[in-house]
């Protein structure tokens, strides 16, 4: 049993279909006992049958014996004694029922009553069943009649006219012909009018409701109140039980139902179909009651799926025939089972008239108010339901079921699901055969009833609702799915029902307001995707399709929908129209992978990655062809064609954010595609600006209210016109130029986005692309840069503009601050609009200079970002070079005011801001031969103030000013000093000199009087001596400041040493300004007027070693003394047969290592200065030692040239001594904050010598004991060799030629110089000669004295953009030529003796490349295009090795689209600057770098344009400098100098030997050296590094460090893979190279 939920009662109802025969006991609801109980009262029921024959018993007793026996037998002798006994049965079943009718039972007994009744009823059931042939024939007909009519009177109780309407059913199925009368009494059983109170009109009934007609008679059991809604649908109920039993004569029964009830439920489509009369305004005419048609649907779905014979009679369209008089056809059974499908037309006729005659006799009162009603309900009486036969009622009782309320949700789906499978299966065929030419009437009208679910009222039901539709959407969801399938007609009304489904739940009109996202997001996605796989071609479907979407463009999940579609179509016709290959695709994923790990190279321009669109697997298995997918991502589009029609500015923005996703999608793709596809001849990208500009362009003409969506549409037509790609049509370009001129110009509305930053934003590469016409926007452009940074500056917080619009102001500003000289005669037209109303200026070009000027000054004033200062700063140092490069009209007041600007920022309290301020500064350097004296003199002399300044800020113990800052200074000197001599030869530059020293004294600690501005001694002349004088300081020992405060007795600063502090365990910390000061100091000492060399800028220290041209006979002996100078400076003598002549004699070879290199001397005693000086090589530099050489004076010989030392300062008196405390003091100071050194006896360290610590007294002691046995070495050695008598002979004779003796050259020189001096001794410490210093100073030697930079060099023609075309490249042209000529010059790398960056000799990587340097840098660019190419080598690995490993890259690409940083796959390429020739004369630069990991350099900037008279010279500088950045961002980098210094520092320490001076003196006098390491056997004589087998390393190293060494010197060292790895050519070089200023 089911139970169904009918509101006001639980409705019990049998859907058993299998019992369709007479089975008894099922149709005799008193009998439940079970079979094993019948048998036990088997017997029993005999005895009562003998009661009931027992006529001498009274009726009554005779009724409980009979029913008793029926009780408990079975059929078959029921049925033999029901015939047997017929007329007793009936007098006993007459004489029960008079008895109960006539009221006689007791009071108190009606619930025994009911029952007895209840046994009555059924009493009369068996007449009907056991009897039925007596039945047919009349017998007993009236009787019977007048027994129901009398128990189904309407003032019974529910319980006696349910069973007596379930008896009714039975007697009229036995009569087969019921007349008139028995028939009416059938359709007035069911009361109607507890439905009434739910409709808002008065319903009329053709008839009333059965009644008795005299009172009490016709009442056999009254009922307490009137007939509920409850106890109509029980017996509604009843009759389709009934039916559901008997099936097999369903054809009469439902004749019956459509005549007498269906009319009343139904009155519509029963007038349409005949069975009521037009005029007939009787009955439920709006819709049936909601109780009753959750019966009929329920017992019809379970019919028709159950029984393919009803689904066959109920599905027939053919009209009704009209009923004929005298004409029976009676129903035949089949052969096999089944029914035949039709009723006589007897039957038809009665029915007919029974139906006439109940709408003929009404009460009064419905025919008093006929004609009201009728105009009430006239439009509740018409139905749209098609269909002429029965199918037409089947379909308007489902139409009603769509319609009931959602409590009946179950119901609902169960009608639902059956109608789809009854009218949607898979066999089409046979349907239309069944339904005839209506079937796709019927698919029709069932999808649209659907939609009336999504109408119905939801309140308190809204799960229900939720869940009801989406089981219609799954309903759309399963014909979508079967769509290839379907037939054409039967498409088109699915893609229709799905359009109005959708319209209908969302439309406005929609009683439900609110609809649940998951309901909406369903129905959207269903519908768009039954229209995308439809496929569908037909102009006129798509329109309507269009215009039922724009009915619903205020929600905004509609616009979501639409667009996650829309942009899944993109992107499967995106991997249409821009195939990639799986190479390209591998590509990508490799570069994602190496992106996550390093971070990608990024421009300001670069988008960020647009969001991954996951594409569903239905719209991918569609089945696309290129044709039908454009036509249906066109079809789609043009729901946007009204775009700007829509009113909500949020859904507008929403929709117009669509299309600029789209076109994000479509430029990406347009990227990323490769070149070779989109030379196809069948290949076509697709229009996006005949798609979208005219939709972007009218957006302008919205209201202020549309600002966001103004914004998107400025920012889409940008990306269209402002990329590197094929320009537009002019008539397209002049129209953009109007757009944004007009917004540009146009008045901001407060608290809206202002539409000219958009502008600036999404347009910053327009003038840097040279977009034809485009000079018409710079006026527009300019004026509105300047209103943001004029906001800015006023600070208004709330008006500013964003971070990127102003960085990508400054954007543009650089990409025009080469216009003015290249277009010097240009006249730039101010923006007018529509009304030719001027809204800016026109500028001549020194007009624009000095807008351009205005700007950035403000600007950098204002700006809060550090970045964006720091742009500015590039970009005015690269205004002033081009200034000066420019020849026609030079702006000297413009370039003061720019060079005042960079230089109020060196001392700038951020330290990027200073730092880039400088080296802005020292890029202008390298234009040194363009500049002005003033100009020159004005930036050092400010940069050496800047230090004084700094310096003294730092020394009050100011934080604004770091040691930092002020070194970088230094630095910055350093790039100028360097570039040209006359800075020290010039008058002009006498200021420059005596600051520069002044404050090179102060960073070196030193704080004489002598450099202060008012020193009036600035002759040259007089600074050279003090040149030398500051010099010492670079082998004085570091002091650090101790202070101590309180009730001590040492007041204010005690200096201490660094090794003081070491030996009390303090580690001094790194000196910036000192190390920068050295750094300075070094390189003007070693490198002014001495560079390049005669070999070269490639050499700038010697390549000697002590064992080079050392013939093996002396090696054992001639092992080299090594020594270190004040710690500073690595010392060693060696002697060497004379070059070029050996057995004249031997020459000294002086060694010094400091931190700048390695230089050596071979001296030789000269006596004959003409002959020395004959030979002199003029190509010498000689322009620094021509103020130390005097040729009357007694030349020293330097290179086998002869120099002189002048001395042209007057000797200074003698000053007496001044006692100084501060040694004292010192110890003092010391033994009161280290105590733990005194000694035990408690004395202080300022006592006398006995009063200190025992092991003191004992080093004294044993020194003077070594002295005095010295001493006494000496006495006996004098007395031996002098003390003999003189000879007898006073003849004079020239003495006899000196043989030659070990050493005598190198003594001879280290005498000379003072070396042996004892009272230089103090500056002097010996080192120890073993295998382990060789390979520290080895490793020293090779360790660079300047920067060494390899920069990547890559060429890539037009149609190039894959790594392997690339690479492939061995030309190029000729402009590309001219760019890398510019770069440096060509170096030969078979013979280049400097730094090769991993190139080789062998030509494996060419025979030249691009090299530059100078005293601080040495760069070899890898230019790939130079290279060879192996054909056999697809990758090119021997390219890629060198350009995918640099740091740096230099592109020059002439593709006509952007070259992307990831087409050389590397991870180590973390800044690319790509250059493009542009058609204007300029030359475009991009900038990529890796945000985290680089700061932003210069002095190019991204968007750029540059002129080509500067284009090499500033993009050598920009990499030099990104190299630099990006080096010192490195953790422990640390600088050439300094890490030389470092290294000779670590040798000092940890070979210092423990021999004392004299030992070292005695070592040199002596002739050989004591503790010389082993040497090999062997040694050949040899006058190069490269062929010297017997060369230093081989002397100090056991065999396996001679290997490491001989191939360091024979390939050059490897190649360094960190900032700090070092490297040294192995070039032979027979002479030094430069002369090393010593002074003792």
């Amino acid at each position: 049993m089911n139970t169904i939920n009918t509101g006001s009662a639980n409705l019990a109802f049998s859907n058993n279909n299998a019992l369709n025969t007479n089975n008894i006991s099922w149709l005799l609801s008193s009998q439940q006992s079970n079979a094993v109980e019948k048998t036990k009262e088997k017997e029993k029921a005999k005895k009562k049958l003998a009661q009931f024959l027992d006529q001498s018993v009274d009726n009554i007793k005779r009724f409980k014996g009979l029913m008793s026996y029926i009780n408990n037998s079975d059929d078959q002798d029921i049925d033999k004694i029901f015939k047997d006994n017929s007329y007793q049965i009936y007098q006993i079943l007459l004489s029960t029922f008079s008895t109960y009718e006539l009221g006689t039972y007791k009071a108190g007994k009606h619930h025994y009553a009911e029952k007895e009744v209840y046994k009555v009823n059924e009493l009369l059931k068996r007449v009907l069943i056991h009897l039925e042939g007596f039945v047919k024939k009349g017998w007993q007909v009236k009787s019977i009649v007048n027994i129901l009519e009398k128990m189904l009177g309407v003032e019974n109780i529910h319980t006696i006219r349910l069973a007596s309407f379930s008896t009714l059913l039975f007697f009229l199925e036995v009569m087969e012909k019921p007349d008139r009368h028995k028939l009416e009494l059938f359709s007035s059983i069911i009361d109607y009018q507890p439905f009434t109170p739910d409709y808002t009109y008065r319903i009329q009934f053709a008839r009333r409701v059965f009644s008795g007609h005299e009172s009490k008679r016709f009442i056999v059991i009254q009922a307490t109140e009137p007939p509920s809604r409850d106890d109509s649908c029980r017996l509604f109920e009843q009759m389709f039980m009934h039916i559901s039993s008997r099936l097999n004569n369903f054809s009469f029964w439902f004749e019956l139902l459509k005549t007498h009830y269906l009319t009343v439920l139904y009155p519509s489509i029963c007038k349409k179909l005949g069975v009521l009369p037009a005029n007939d305004n009787t009955g439920f005419g709006s819709h049936c009651p909601h109780e009753l048609q959750v019966i009929i649907i329920n017992y019809i779905c379970t019919w028709i799926t159950s029984n393919p014979s009803i689904r066959e009679f109920l599905l027939n369209n053919q009209p009704a025939p009209t009923p004929a008089p005298n004409t029976a056809q009676q129903q035949q059974p089949t052969t096999n089972g089944t029914i035949t499908l039709s009723i006589s037309n007897e039957q038809l006729a009665s029915a007919s008239a029974s139906t006439t005659a109940a709408s003929a006799s009404t009460s009064p009162n419905n025919n008093n108010n006929n004609n009201t009603n009728t105009t009430n309900v006239t439009s509740q009486l018409t139905t749209s339901t098609p269909g002429v036969g029965r199918v037409a009622i089947l379909l308007e009782i489902f139409k009603q079921s769509c319609k009931l309320p959602l409590k009946y949700v179950d119901i609902i789906k169960k009608s639902i699901l059956t109608f789809q499978n009854l009218f949607f299966s898979p066999n089409a065929y046979e349907m239309e055969s069944l339904c005839g030419e209506e079937y796709f009437s019927f698919q029709k009208f069932i999808l649209n009833e659907l939609m009336n679910v999504f109408e119905t009222d939801a309140v308190g039901y809204e799960k229900e609702r939720d869940t009801i539709g989406l089981m219609v959407i799954g309903v759309f969801k399963n014909l979508i799915d079967q769509y290839p399938s379907l037939r054409g007609q039967t498409r088109e009304i699915l893609l229709n029902a799905t359009l109005q489904a959708t319209t209908t739940l969302l439309r406005r009109s929609n009683p439900n307001k609110s609809v649940s996202s998951t309901l909406e997001q369903a129905m959207l996605s269903t519908t768009l995707f039954a229209w995308i796989k439809s496929k569908e071609l037909s102009p006129e479907m798509w329109s309507r399709f269009n215009q039922h979407f724009e009915e619903l463009y205020f929600r905004v999940e509609v616009i979501k929908q639409i667009k996650a579609k829309l942009l899944q179509i993109t992107c499967i016709l995106r991997d249409t129209i821009y195939p990639l290959s799986e190479k390209k695709l591998i590509k990508i994923d490799k570069d994602k992978k190496n992106a996550e790990k390093g971070g990608a190279p990024k421009s300001p321009d670069t988008l960020d990655p647009l969001p991954e669109i996951h594409i569903e697997n239905a719209l991918v298995q569609i089945g696309w062809d290129k044709d039908s997918l454009l036509t249906t991502w066109y079809n789609l589009l043009a729901m946007l064609n009204n775009l700007n029609q829509i009113k909500d500015p949020l859904i507008h923005e929403l929709a117009t954010d669509i299309l600029i996703d789209i076109i994000d999608i479509v430029l990406a793709a347009e990227e990323i595609v490769e070149f070779q596809t989109t030379q196809k001849s069948s290949w076509k990208p697709l229009s996006l600006f005949n798609l979208f500009g005219k939709r972007l362009f009218e957006t302008h003409d919205l209201d202020a209210k549309f600002t966001k969506s103004k914004v998107l549409a400025m920012s889409g037509l940008c990306r269209l016109v402002c990329r590197h790609h094929l320009q537009y049509p002019n008539d397209i370009l002049a129209a953009f130029y109007h757009y944004i001129g007009l917004n540009l110009n146009g008045p901001v509305t407060p608290g809206t986005t202002d539409l000219g930053c958009t502008a600036i934003l999404h347009s910053s590469p327009i003038f840097s692309l040279a977009t034809p016409g485009s000079n018409i926007l710079v006026t527009s452009y300019l004026q509105k840069i300047r209103a943001i940074f004029t906001a800015l500056r006023q600070d208004q917080v709330n008006n500013a503009p964003p971070t990127d619009v102003r960085k990508k102001s400054l954007i543009i500003i650089s990409s025009l601050i080469f216009y003015p000289n290249h277009f010097p005669v240009l006249i730039l037209p101010g923006f007018k609009d529509a009304s030719n109303k001027q809204l800016s200026k026109d500028l001549t070009m020194k007009e624009l200079k000095r807008e351009l000027v205005d700007i950035l000054t403000m600007a950098l004033k204002v700006e809060k970002l550090t970045e964006n200062r720091l742009v500015c700063l590039w970009t005015l140092s690269t205004m002033i070079m081009e200034e000066f490069s420019n020849s026609t009209d030079f702006q000297q007041e413009l370039v003061d005011e720019m060079l005042e600007t960079l230089l109020q920022f060196t001392l700038h309290q951020e330290a990027s801001i200073s730092k880039t301020a400088l080296d802005a500064i020292a890029t202008i350097s390298l234009i040194f031969n363009r500049l002005t004296k003033s100009v020159i003199n004005t930036i050092i002399v400010s940069l050496c103030r800047s230090i004084h300044k700094g310096y003294q800020e730092i020394d009050i113990g100011s934080t604004t000013i770091s040691e930092t800052i002020v070194a970088n200074h230094f630095y910055c000197l350093l790039d100028w000093v360097c570039l040209d001599n006359s800075i020290f030869d010039d008058p002009s530059y006498n200021e420059f000199r005596m600051v520069l020293f002044s404050a090179i004294e102060l960073g070196l600690g030193q704080r004489g009087e002598m450099w202060s501005t008012t020193f009036e001694g600035s002759r040259l002349e007089d600074s050279r001596d003090h040149l030398k004088q500051i010099s010492k300081s670079l082998t004085k020992k570091q002091v650090a400041s101790i202070s101590k405060s309180g009730s001590g007795s040492i007041k204010g600063k005690v200096e201490i040493d660094d090794d003081t502090l070491e030996t009390f365990g303090v580690v001094a910390k790194p000196n910036p300004i000192r190390e920068s000061a050295e750094t300075l100091l070094s390189h003007c000492l070693n490198f002014v007027h001495n560079f390049p060399s005669k070999h070269g800028p490639e050499i700038i220290t010697s390549m000697i070693d002590e064992y080079d041209d050392n013939p093996a006979g002396l090696a054992d002996e001639e092992m080299p003394l090594f020594s270190v100078f004040n710690e500073n400076a690595l010392i060693s003598v060696v002697e060497v047969p004379k070059p070029g002549a050996p057995d004249q004699g031997t020459v000294a070879r002086l060694f010094i290592r400091d931190a700048t290199g390695k230089y050596v001397w071979s001296i030789d005693h000269q006596y004959d200065p003409l002959a020395s000086l004959s030979s002199t090589d003029d190509s010498l530099p000689k322009s620094l030692l021509s103020h130390y050489i005097d040729q009357k004076s007694t030349p020293i010989f330097v290179d086998n040239l002869s120099y002189q030392y002048e001395n042209q300062m007057q000797p200074k008196p003698v000053e007496p001594a001044v006692v100084d405390d501060k040694l004292k003091n010192l110890l003092c100071t010391l033994s009161s904050s280290y105590p733990e050194l005194l000694p035990s006896n408690g004395g202080t360290l300022d006592q006398p010598l006995s009063n200190l610590k025992p092991t003191l007294v004992q080093e004294f002691q044993r020194i003077q004991e070594e002295v005095a046995t010295f001493v006494q070495q000496e006495k006996s050695y004098h007395s031996e060799n002098y003390s003999k008598p003189v000879a007898l002979s006073w003849d004079g004779a020239p003495p006899s030629k000196i043989p030659s003796v070990i050493s005598q050259s190198r003594r001879l020189l280290m005498s000379y110089l003072g070396f042996l001096n004892i009272s230089n001794a103090p500056y002097f410490k010996q080192l120890e000669s073993s295998q382990k210093l060789g390979r520290a100073l080895q490793q020293l030697d090779i360790t660079p004295s300047r920067e060494i930079l390899k920069i990547g060099l890559i060429y890539a023609a037009e149609g190039q953009d894959d790594q392997r075309d690339v690479l492939h490249n061995n030309t190029n042209s000729s402009i590309f030529s001219e760019f890398v000529d510019g770069l440096g010059w060509p170096v030969d790398l078979q013979t280049h003796q400097g730094y090769l960056g991993g190139l080789d000799r062998k030509k494996t990587t060419g025979v030249t490349a691009p090299y530059f340097a100078n005293t601080t840098v040495e760069t070899i660019f890898h230019n790939i295009s130079g290279m060879p190419t192996n054909k056999a080598d697809l990758q090119q690995i021997h390219k890629k090795r060198h350009v995918g490993n640099d740091i740096v890259n230099i592109i020059w690409s002439e593709h006509i689209r952007d070259y992307s940083p990831t087409t050389i796959t590397s991870q180590f390429n973390d800044a690319h600057i790509v250059i493009y020739p542009l058609p204007n004369g300029l030359f475009r630069v991009q900038i990529y770098r890796k945000e985290s990991k680089v700061p932003l350099f210069g002095p190019l900037i991204h968007g750029m344009t540059v002129n080509k008279k500067l284009l090499s010279t500033l993009v050598r500088q920009t990499a030099i400098n990104a190299y630099r950045y990006i080096r010192n961002s490195t953790p422990n980098y640390t600088r050439p100098y300094a890490l030389r210094k470092l290294r000779i520092k670590e040798i000092v320490d940890r070979y210092n030997s423990d021999r004392n001076y004299v030992d070292f003196v005695h070592s040199v006098v002596s002739g050989y050296t004591p503790l010389a390491p082993p040497t090999s056997s062997t040694q050949s004589v040899s006058t190069s590094n490269e062929n010297n087998p017997n060369n230093f390393a081989q002397k100090l190293t056991n065999p396996v460090i001679e290997r490491e060494s001989n191939q360091i010197r024979s390939n050059q060292a490897k190649e360094r893979t960190s900032p700090n790895k070092i490297y040294k050519s192995t070039a032979p070089a027979k002479k030094p190279c430069f002369s090393y200023l010593f002074d003792i």
